[in-house]
């Protein structure tokens, strides 16, 4: 299998490689909105199997091509904190690039109450850890956990990793139309913001195609900016951002748009821009591979996204 994916362009980090140590999900939640489809098993039970081998030769392999990164970011088909040497799989990444590139991890923060695992993340330089509830009741709504794994214990996990963590922690939540965007939230938000202390609170929405459901879970302009204003001047809505295309090649291998779109349902124009391809080429490529029923296209609030079948 192949471990490493992009560079992918990222509205928050812009050119980010990925990292990513499951062949297929292991997560802790079933969150409502998530691009992977259900999980089929919750779990909270840490496991190995990441060929740490196999990660330094894929890196070093990209790191020759000379490509534009911003970030490597430790993120993909599962939440990372579930690998159990997910430390030396950060110790790795670093040494192979010299730390010249700052290292994420994004997270569902379902095991950050664990001392080990926020020991495991000292080595990084931001994490990006999320909370997408303001009480348990819309926390099992919307995030489904793991029969172990309550708000409150979400909760003292983030406050015990700010006091400890060196690095910059980006507060992420998830605003779902209908579910955690009423008004009253946000001010129950705030208040958990207040204690957990992140450097950035950042407003994510599902603007992506998600393949299994029917409806938008987007939530209007309106509720957005109002979340935004209630919860202060260090809140970032997180938009998409045109970038302009580094136009390096007019070929395009298929197994990279396979490894691209395996991690999130991408539009034509994402491809281009993540994996440098000019879009006539990407755009021939995905025609042929949804003639040959291998991909399809989504229609999410006007905007179309390729998943695979």
């Amino acid at each position: 299998m192949s471990y490493l994916y992009g560079p992918v362009y990222s509205r928050r980090l812009g050119f980010s490689l990925g990292v990513d140590p499951f062949s297929r999900k292991v997560c802790s939640f079933n969150c409502v909105y998530c691009q992977l489809g259900p999980t089929l098993k919750r779990t909270i039970v840490r496991r190995g199997g990441i060929n740490l081998e196999r990660v330094r030769e894929e890196l070093e392999n990209i790191l020759k091509n000379k490509v534009k990164i911003n970030y490597i970011t430790i993120s993909g088909s599962g939440e990372p904190t579930l690998l159990k040497n997910l430390d030396k799989l950060i110790r790795l990444v670093g040494k192979t690039c010299k730390h010249k590139y700052p290292i994420c991890v994004i997270t569902n923060s379902s095991l950050l109450y664990r001392k080990d695992v926020r020991n495991q993340l000292k080595e990084t330089n931001l994490v990006i850890p999320s909370l997408d509830a303001p009480n348990q009741e819309i926390f099992q709504k919307i995030n489904r956990p793991h029969s172990l794994i309550t708000l409150d214990k979400v909760v003292k996990g983030l406050i015990e990793f700010r006091k400890e963590y060196k690095g910059k922690i980006w507060l992420e939540i998830m605003l779902v139309k209908g579910i955690n965007d009423k008004e009253e939230f946000a001010y129950q938000f705030k208040k958990k913001i207040y204690k957990i202390n992140p450097d950035r609170v950042q407003i994510n929405t599902p603007i992506r195609a998600i393949p299994y459901l029917r409806k938008s879970l987007l939530p209007s302009p309106k509720v957005i900016y109002q979340f935004k204003k209630i919860l202060g001047r260090n809140c970032q809505v997180v938009n998409f951002r045109k970038v302009k295309v580094r136009k390096v090649k007019t070929f395009i291998d298929k197994n990279l748009v396979f490894a691209s779109l395996k991690r999130r349902p991408q539009s034509i124009e994402e491809l281009s821009i993540s994996l440098g391809v000019e879009l006539g080429a990407i755009e021939k490529c995905v025609r042929s591979l949804i003639k040959d029923e291998k991909l399809r296209e989504v229609v999410e609030e006007n905007r179309r996204y390729l998943v695979i079948k």
